[in-house]
């Protein structure tokens, strides 16, 4: 009797404790989204706390959105123009399964436009596990002389040629100094995005670092 009441208790304090962790991850996330509508509003932004499925699908030309499985969007900001359509959005997928799964989360800012004739590439920090693949002859773009850029990032695409005339001097060094930046293009669309989600008070500053990222790439069309 003794066993089976220590038992019922516990059982009872497991329960409680994962409603109480469902329930405060919830309550971030609610808090989360107010704090973003605001943000929204404060910039003139147009917010939905939902999924934008038309976005959505466009992403699915990049690699970072055909990762992992329980792929989510929410929190979309947008703002458009005659020629420019921005996004700004949470973004998270999971890797693994059961005890071994992984959640991945990303605030995200795509550029639709069709002035960015890019090439399609992918630009991503240069950690341990590229520089490993590198010298297993995964496919690695190197500048010889842009050796701070080489050393940052991990470059590829599909057609090495058209992306080594894309980034002439003045990218690769707009590039070489902004250590955690990833980049994901394909014509008339790119992404721009860093590990983990920005706090709602980092909104302004990310859009910003992305905006000046989406003027060096249309720039270059003007070289």
């Amino acid at each position: 009797m003794e066993r089976l009441l220590v038992t019922a208790v516990l059982t009872g304090g497991t329960i409680f404790l994962i409603g109480f962790i469902i329930w405060f991850y919830r309550h971030l996330e609610k808090k989360r989204t107010a704090a973003l509508q605001q943000i929204a509003d404060s910039m003139g932004l147009t917010f939905s706390a939902k999924q934008d499925d038309e976005l959505m699908a466009r992403l699915r030309e990049l690699p970072l959105f055909n990762r992992g499985h329980g792929r989510k969007m929410r929190n979309v900001m947008t703002t458009e123009s005659d020629n420019l359509r921005l996004n700004i959005f949470d973004y998270q997928f999971t890797t693994g399964g059961g005890q071994h799964s992984h959640t991945h989360r990303y605030s995200v800012v795509s550029f639709a436009s069709m002035s960015l004739q890019l090439p399609i590439l992918s630009l991503q920090p240069e950690g341990f596990f590229a520089k490993l693949g590198a010298a297993m002859g995964m496919q690695d773009i190197d500048f010889d002389q842009h050796p701070e850029f080489s050393d940052q990032f991990r470059l590829t695409g599909e057609d090495e040629g058209a992306i080594r005339d894309f980034f002439d001097q003045e990218l690769l060094d707009f590039f070489a100094p902004q250590k955690g930046l990833c980049l994901q293009c394909s014509p008339g669309f790119f992404i721009y995005f860093r590990k983990g989600r920005r706090d709602a008070d980092q909104i302004r500053d990310f859009l910003d670092q992305a905006y000046s990222t989406y003027a060096a790439l249309n720039d270059r069309f003007s070289r």
